[in-house]
């Protein structure tokens, strides 16, 4: 994996300045043990990263990670490690304070804002978010003013399906990047299951407002690109189709605020945890243990998802296979596509292989993703 870009999701804090209703790092009852200090998030975190892949970004969030007494602290040493980072933020700290600014100074432009948007709609991003989504517009402009990179960081559930489309198509037409994020049962998520998605609701609604952005196919599932298209296109540009799709285990891991590992964000403060940085090297644990081990390998896939012509472009959301069957290696429920076999074609196969050169054309023009892919 040593060449191979890898993204690490490090939840520094579980503090914020906002209170949404099942924010999933924010568990009713927070975990026994102390978030990392300084010290033992660069040790422990930070310079483990180097002995993973030599092209690493790491994603500090929480909480609101800018909420850390050291929070620039932390930015600036990832820089000093050649390590690009997003900041994963509600918007709020960028509107009110001169957060963006530092962060650009602490990284030395190495550094990209997530902007939660969840919907237009400002009951709905309310709901989801306790903010109307002009906050996050607000920060938006305020990342344009300063130089700042940021794209779009969009939760789906149930409560935001009717406003999906629009939110997207608004989106697609600013030309920003988006990376979905599923609503899982997590940390104080556990009480809202309702909001889980399904397989109708993914053929109908989520599905469709997705595919027509390019720019939302950094970690799409599901994905139906004819995998030796990719191959031939992909190669002439130098990006590994396994690059696509679900990354849980692959090309991402996560480390919560009081150091527990799991191959994805999602997978915080679930049994799906592989240990913990105070007890055994981040890196041992990325490279060598069974879950991420299993996850690397596509072919470990069960049902669906493992005899799917879409395997290795895509292999389901891990996540959503975690929450609904309580096994990480099982099919992804809230696909629609049901393969017999491998030669099973999806009918949307033609439409996504076409998107993706519009997909490459845009990791080859925007940073930071044409220096990590």
């Amino acid at each position: 994996m040593n060449d191979r870009f890898f993204l690490c999701y490090f939840e520094t804090t579980r503090r914020c300045n906002l209170q949404c209703a099942y924010c999933m790092a924010r568990p009713e009852t927070p975990p026994e043990g102390r978030e990392l200090t300084t010290e033992e998030a660069k040790t422990l975190v930070l310079d483990e990263l180097a002995k993973v892949s030599s092209n690493v970004a790491v994603a500090f969030s929480g909480g609101e990670h800018l909420l850390r007494p050291d929070a620039y602290e932390l930015l600036a040493y990832a820089a000093q490690l050649g390590i690009w980072s997003f900041v994963n933020t509600n918007g709020k700290v960028l509107v009110e304070t001169d957060a963006i600014r530092r962060s650009v100074e602490a990284t030395g432009g190495k550094v990209v804002f997530a902007l939660p948007l969840n919907s237009l709609d400002v009951d709905t991003n309310r709901a989801t978010r306790d903010d109307g989504p002009s906050t996050v517009l607000e920060a938006a402009e305020r990342c344009r003013e300063e130089g700042a990179d940021y794209f779009a960081l969009v939760t789906v559930s149930r409560q935001n399906l009717d406003s999906l489309d629009r939110t997207m198509r608004f989106l697609k037409l600013a030309g920003v990047p988006v990376l979905r994020a599923p609503f899982v049962p997590r940390g104080a998520g556990a009480q809202f299951r309702e909001l889980l998605f399904d397989s109708d609701d993914m053929r109908g609604v989520i599905h469709p407002a997705l595919t027509d952005n390019p720019l939302a196919y950094i970690s799409f599932t599901p994905f139906f690109a004819a995998p030796e298209s990719l191959e031939d296109h992909w190669a002439r540009s130098n990006v590994r189709i396994s690059g696509l799709g679900c990354q849980a285990g692959r090309s991402f891991a996560a480390v919560g605020a009081e150091g527990g590992v799991a191959p994805c964000v999602q997978l915080l403060d679930s049994g799906a945890v592989c240990g913990n940085v105070r007890q055994a090297p981040l890196a041992e644990t990325i490279l060598s243990s069974p879950t991420f081990t299993a996850l690397r390998d596509r072919g470990n896939l069960k049902g669906k998802c493992g005899r799917c012509r879409y395997r290795d472009a895509c292999g389901g959301c891990r996540a959503l296979a975690y929450y609904h069957n309580g096994d990480i290696l099982a099919e992804d429920p809230t696909c629609f596509f049901e393969p017999q076999d491998e030669q099973t074609r999806c009918d949307l196969e033609e439409y996504q292989t076409a998107q993706v050169a519009q997909f490459v054309q845009s990791l080859r023009r925007l940073e930071p993703w044409k220096s990590m892919f």
